[in-house]
């Protein structure tokens, strides 16, 4: 199983607008919604718990449990909630470059934010 940067995005603005605990996502299968509940949590944007899936080899936790997110957590949920610069993001960072990094799509979503907002100069 892969990460799924729509997945994320689904998950952490879930999250983040509950009123309660979340265990799933419309529209997000379970195993999906565990595998990328655990990569959050493994990035530090999610404070939570997964429970490892003793019973097979399969990477999908067998259960994932979440506290809530943390400071970077909000602050990543805060910069993709936009959907016309998440699908620039998406156009411009994980489609053609078949390799990238979190800091560097978290880096260019706050340059996509800061220029909606008209805080680059020109010069």
């Amino acid at each position: 199983m892969n990460r799924d940067m729509d997945a994320i995005r689904k998950i952490l603005i879930a999250i983040r607008d509950a009123d309660k605990a979340v265990s799933s996502v419309e529209g997000i299968s379970d195993d999906t919604f565990k595998f990328n509940t655990m990569l959050l949590i493994e990035a530090g944007l999610i404070l939570g718990k997964s429970m490892p899936n003793n019973r097979s080899h399969s990477p999908v936790p067998a259960a994932v449990f979440i506290n809530r997110l943390t400071w970077d957590g909000f602050e990543f949920a805060d910069s993709i909630e936009d959907e016309a610069i998440w699908e620039k993001a998406k156009r411009y960072i994980l489609k053609p470059a078949g390799s990238w990094t979190f800091g560097i799509f978290s880096e260019y979503l706050k340059y996509e934010i800061k220029t909606k907002l008209g805080m680059h100069s020109s010069s």
